[in-house]
């Protein structure tokens, strides 16, 4: 097995002290509030992380490189890791095999600001993507494993404020088709300069996923529920109710349908664990409001949004969520015994001073068990507390049963937590505890958790 315990597993994150102007609500769904407040997509970095690493049982030592550019509305990123054999001197090449290779130095390319601009395309690995308002396809990532990022793409294109298209494909692997959602829109009032009714927006989301790469050595080990592929539409539409210096409140509601899939492998699967309710499409619906709020100016700031779900037999809100490239196949099988519910899904993201945001999201059945989990993301950072301390974590938490183990590290649960010291103000140290998944030498993913101190050289130019 090898199983890549790299000291940098990340480099030291820096979020730019900024004010979020009020603005009129984005031209459709939300993006993500933690991300869209502490992305620095104005910066130019460089982030230089220095350390040991065993790889395959063997010694390395090196450095990973990740310059970050921005030149207006262009951004580039890296990820170079430069990494050799303390005994033979041989370079470390396996984070490049397969799959998109090479193209894992670039970490992303970018063109403008999601929401924000009417041209914006991002290229390379991509994480806490939501399509529309999030009702399929929330807090999703292509690139479950450190070690061996995919390479995808996500876009938002709009013209003339009326019509618009958003999307994202998840793998630029050849063995297969994967992931692809696409939601083309509309405001058709867009235009017109009415208050209020200028904002009323209806969107149209289609997702597929035909992933049948190759997970294990011998070719075999695809995602073998997905041979004929699956498909999921929706609708929805949604309407800016407020919009002023203190509050941008917007109402939305949607409807949305995983079709049922028509796999041999799944029909087998299911004549041997039947379903408890049998097996067809399912169906679900929401109906909620999003909030942002400068509750005393840049001082105070939140974002909360509530929803009330509504949904049938074999269907999961949120179905491509983070945890969803981890094992498709698993998740396809929980629809099986998904009965028909009603819950709420919240989240809640507070900024205070510009150095500390705090952020979390809950989806909660109204009675929770194995037939309908629950999940949850948190999120902290901290920017130069006390000028020298800043202290990250991020956790989620999916098949989430019994509350009692909300917080118990297993299969089911993603983390990072990071404590650092600035020796200066470009150089810092600290230590990282990751929990997280490992792609194992058969495909598999196993959870597993490392403890990385490191010393990293950062600065702004």
């Amino acid at each position: 097995m090898k199983k890549l315990l790299l000291l940098t597993f990340l480099s030291l994150l820096l979020f730019e002290n900024q004010a979020v102007a009020q603005k009129e609500n984005s031209f459709y769904g939300f993006d993500n509030s933690f991300e869209s407040l502490t992305n620095p997509d104005s910066l130019n970095l460089f982030t230089g992380s220095f350390a040991f690493a065993r790889i395959g049982g063997e010694n390395y030592a090196g450095a990973r490189l990740q310059p970050e550019l921005n030149f207006g509305k262009i951004g580039l990123g890296f990820d170079i890791p430069v990494y050799f054999n303390l005994e033979t001197g041989d370079l470390y090449s396996d984070e490049f095999k397969n799959g998109s290779g090479i193209l894992r130095l670039i970490s992303y390319i970018r063109y403008g600001r999601k929401k924000k601009d009417p041209v914006f395309i991002k290229l390379g690995q991509l994480r806490a993507e939501s399509l529309g308002y999030g009702n399929l396809l929330n807090n999703y990532s292509n690139s479950p494993n450190f070690e061996k990022r995919k390479v995808g793409v996500s876009y938002d294109f709009r013209i003339k404020k009326v019509f618009g298209i958003e999307g994202i494909y998840s793998d630029f692997n050849l063995e297969s088709f994967n992931l692809f959602a696409i939601r083309p829109y509309v405001r058709p009032f867009g235009a017109s300069g009415i208050p209020v009714l200028k904002t009323l927006d209806f969107g149209i989301s289609y997702i597929t996923d035909k992933d049948r790469t190759n997970r294990f050595s011998d070719g075999s080990g695809k995602n073998e529920f997905l041979s004929d592929g699956m498909s999921a539409y929706a609708f929805d539409m949604g309407i800016t109710l407020i919009n002023s210096s203190f509050i941008n409140l917007t109402g939305y509601t949607h409807f949305s349908k995983l079709a049922k899939i028509k796999s041999d492998s799944l029909a087998r699967y299911h004549q041997a664990i039947p379903p408890s309710h049998g097996y067809k499409a399912g169906k679900g619906m929401g109906i909620g409001a999003n909030a942002n709020m400068n509750i005393v100016g840049n001082f105070f700031r939140l974002n909360t949004r509530l929803e009330r779900l509504w949904y049938s037999d074999n269907y999961l809100p949120q179905f491509f969520d983070v945890h969803y490239e981890i094992n498709k196949d698993a998740k396809i099988a929980a629809l099986g015994n998904s009965k028909n519910k009603q819950g709420i899904y919240g989240s809640l993201t507070a900024s205070l001073m510009d150095k500390v945001l705090v952020g979390g999201s809950l989806l909660l059945p109204d009675n929770v068990g194995k037939e309908s989990p629950a999940s949850m993301h948190l999120n902290l950072r901290t920017k130069d507390l006390f000028d020298k301390i800043i202290i990250e974590g991020y956790y989620t938490k999916s098949n989430l049963v019994d509350f009692g183990d909300t917080f118990k590290f297993d299969d089911n649960s993603l983390a990072l937590i990071r404590f650092a010291y600035k020796i200066s103000p470009v150089v810092a140290t600290g230590i990282d505890y990751k929990w997280t998944w490992n792609k194992q030498d058969d495909g598999s993913y196993k959870a597993d958790n490392s403890v990385m101190p490191y010393i990293a050289l950062r600065f702004q130019f």
